[in-house]
């Protein structure tokens, strides 16, 4: 009796705590707005030490990692608890927001590239040791033969490269303006190769899905909303310290990423496991980023960064709700969920609003990222504006397919009679949809 009550005034304590780091999460994500009057690219770092640096997409990339690093820690309140070693829990997440701080801090080739690789590893410890079913071992075996496959080609090329430099810091590699791999379109696809597999881009995608399935809900919100932004994180620092590509590798990575996010969106409409849609989508979202960056273009270069960080802000309160659903229903099958509607009239506007939102509904960052992307990419090749016209039509389709089969038809007997929305619930959903429809407002002061 003494631990449960130890247990429950320890969990009331760090509730309060919770609010209090949710505002300041949103606070820090709100310091962006300012943050924004920083350069692009390396040319506008500013250097506080020999081996960190600060640009516009480092301040806001760290910016969205102590937001949704927060939000895990505030949304994943079933997973506290004596039993579940929470200490733990709570240090790994912590864990990995800090791994994610120092990759988008790095100034240094080497510190980038270790940081970007150790961010696993805690990663690998959430899954394993808070994911609900046994093929966990199995996802995260994946994960880890994914990773290592795509890490090991691009330590070699860096060695090669801080070899015949004879520095390792990015400004310095820039302001050599070498074309380190030159015309060799293999070597310049072994060094973009553990980018690829972070983002993920379609055929390197294997292990997201799974992974996404057996993770706890905060591992979830990691992966989408922080840990596949390294990935274009990582395209963006690679193109800045080693050189362009040539036009023919450029385009054969846009066409690659453009039509596997039509095949993804079109897995979305096939799955009935919310997570796995979502993480589909996800797929599809970072393919029309990373075809945004190699299009080489400002515009493209603007849509990229804004859709990454709508998309960092948007996926992980997907994620969020389809775990609550699950809490209500006991399933993750919109088979099986349907009906919220009738029940939970609150927790399905968050459906309406987040599916809207990650359709691309104005006046949304998502939607002007659209935009963006889509001016940029039909300047760069007209061919692209089928692949572009089908993602923007099956995004609509798998969003409004979510959304009314989750939320309409005959009420599921699987749904629990709940109290209704935690009010630290419903704070962390009306933060994050005020934070997608404000973005909007100061892209004329991000991208001056």
């Amino acid at each position: 009796m003494d631990l449960k009550y130890e247990s429950n005034t320890m969990m009331g304590k760090f509730n309060a705590v919770s609010f209090m780091f949710a505002g300041l999460g949103a606070l820090v994500m709100a310091e962006f707005f300012y943050l924004s009057r920083f350069s692009h690219g390396v040319e506008g770092m500013c250097l506080s030490n020999s081996w960190m640096g600060e640009d516009l997409i480092g301040v806001s990339l760290v910016s969205l990692t102590v937001f949704v690093s927060i939000s895990s820690l505030v949304a994943s309140d079933d997973d506290y608890s004596v039993d579940k070693e929470w200490m733990k829990f709570f240090s790994t997440v912590v864990l990995v927001g800090v791994m994610c701080v120092m990759v988008f801090s790095m100034s240094k080739v080497f510190f980038f590239y270790f940081f970007f690789e150790s961010s696993l590893l805690p990663t690998m410890v959430l899954i394993l040791g808070w994911g609900y079913q046994p093929e966990r071992l199995q996802a995260g075996l994946q994960m880890v033969m994914y990773t290592v496959c795509g890490s090991l080609p691009l330590l070699s090329l860096i060695g090669m490269i801080l070899v015949s430099s004879g520095s390792d810091s990015m400004l310095v590699l820039h302001m050599l303006g070498e074309n380190t791999m030159g015309d060799y379109n293999l070597l310049w696809l072994f060094l973009f190769l553990g980018m690829l597999v972070k983002i993920p881009v379609f055929m390197v995608h294997g292990w997201l899905p799974k992974a996404h399935v057996e993770a706890p809900l905060s591992g979830s919100m990691l992966l989408a909303g922080i840990l596949l932004k390294l990935g274009i994180f990582g395209v963006c620092r690679v193109l800045y310290f080693s050189g362009t590509p040539s036009a023919e590798f450029s385009s054969a990575v846009m066409v690659i990423s453009m039509w596997g996010g039509v095949i993804c969106s079109l897995l979305c409409l096939c799955f009935f496991d919310l997570k796995s849609i979502i993480a589909y989508s996800s797929i599809a979202h970072m393919a029309l980023s990373l075809a945004g960056i190699f299009s080489y273009n400002s515009l493209g270069w603007m849509g990229g960064l804004c859709m990454a960080l709508a998309h960092g802000v948007c996926s992980p309160v997907m994620f969020s709700l389809a775990n609550y659903t699950y809490m209500c229903s006991g399933s993750r099958s919109i088979l099986l969920c349907k009906g919220i509607l009738k029940s939970m009239p609150a927790l399905s506007s968050m459906w309406f609003i987040f599916c809207g939102l990650n359709l691309g509904c104005p006046p949304s960052a998502n939607f002007f990222s659209e935009c963006f992307l889509f001016c940029c990419i039909m300047g760069s090749s007209w061919v692209m504006i089928i692949p572009l016209l089908m993602m923007c039509f099956l995004a609509a389709g798998y969003s409004l397919f979510i959304y009314s089969s989750v939320n309409h038809g005959y009420q599921s007997k699987l749904m629990r009679s709940h109290q209704g929305l935690s009010t630290r619930f419903l704070c962390s959903m009306v933060v994050s949809g005020t934070i997608l429809f404000a973005v909007f407002i100061n892209l004329d002061v991000m991208f001056v």
